[in-house]
Order: structure tokens, then C-alpha cells, then sequence
């Protein structure tokens, strides 16, 4: 089965984890220059089951692909805003541009519209206990 590790803002943030379990968060997002080349978490695609780990090799949950697509940042829209538990685009762009921007500076990139994320649509499959 395939895996996806959930960052948060240190290595004890897990509330991307407890958003998938309470299920309002059903969409994750990445640049697409780190989505391929991200060793032991291969590329999803729909109806693939995936277990979702913490920082600390934890596996929380578990994961079904419903839509795997590719667009530039500068198209994202309410439906995947809403679905990474964001009240609008404006907080989508703002949380993402505080989570990505340095680390793209760092590798020579930036976080502009045209920049292309994957997106992934999931539902919960199960939820492991603590």
C-alpha cells in the first residue's frame, strides 16, 4: 500500500491528520517538482488506498484517491480551498505561500501562479487507534 506523510508546522503537528479524521479536510496539494521526486511516497492515482503516517513514522489513517489532477497555482479554485479546510482561495494561497515559499526559494523556485501542484482529492478509509 502506498504512503503519504502529513507535515505540519514542527514535527508535533498533527492537526492536518486530526482535519483528515475528523474528514474536513479531503484534498492535499503539492508542488509538483516535489511530488515526483519524493522518495518512499510514490504518486497516487485514483482509487489507490493510501496510509497516512505522522512525522514520527506514525501510521493515523488510511486513504482513498478520488481525483488526482495537475494545475498552476494560480487556478486553484473555492472546491479545493474548501477541501484543504481553508474559508476561501485567499487562505489557500496564504497558508501554502507560508508552508512552501522558502523551501522553493531555497531550490531555485518560485511560488507564482504559474507554478503547477498536484492536487488530490481523498476520503477516509479508516483511522488507526493511538
Amino acid at each position: 500500500m502506498k504512503r503519504m506523510t502529513l507535515w505540519g508546522r514542527d514535527e508535533n503537528d498533527e492537526s492536518l491528520i486530526e482535519q483528515v479524521i475528523r474528514q474536513v479536510k479531503t484534498v492535499t496539494c503539492t508542488p509538483k517538482i516535489w511530488y515526483y521526486d519524493n522518495p518512499g511516497e510514490e504518486p497516487t492515482q485514483v482509487g489507490d488506498r493510501v496510509r497516512v503516517y505522522n512525522r514520527q513514522g506514525v501510521h493515523r489513517c488510511t486513504i482513498e484517491i478520488t481525483e488526482n489532477y495537475e494545475l498552476p497555482f494560480g487556478r486553484v479554485d473555492e472546491r479545493i480551498a474548501r477541501g484543504e479546510h481553508c474559508a476561501d482561495i485567499a487562505e489557500f494561497r496564504a497558508d501554502h505561500a507560508m508552508v512552501w515559499q522558502a523551501d522553493l526559494e531555497k531550490e531555485g523556485y518560485s511560488l507564482s501562479d504559474d507554478l503547477v501542484i498536484v492536487v488530490e482529492h481523498f476520503r477516509l478509509i479508516s483511522v488507526e487507534p493511538k
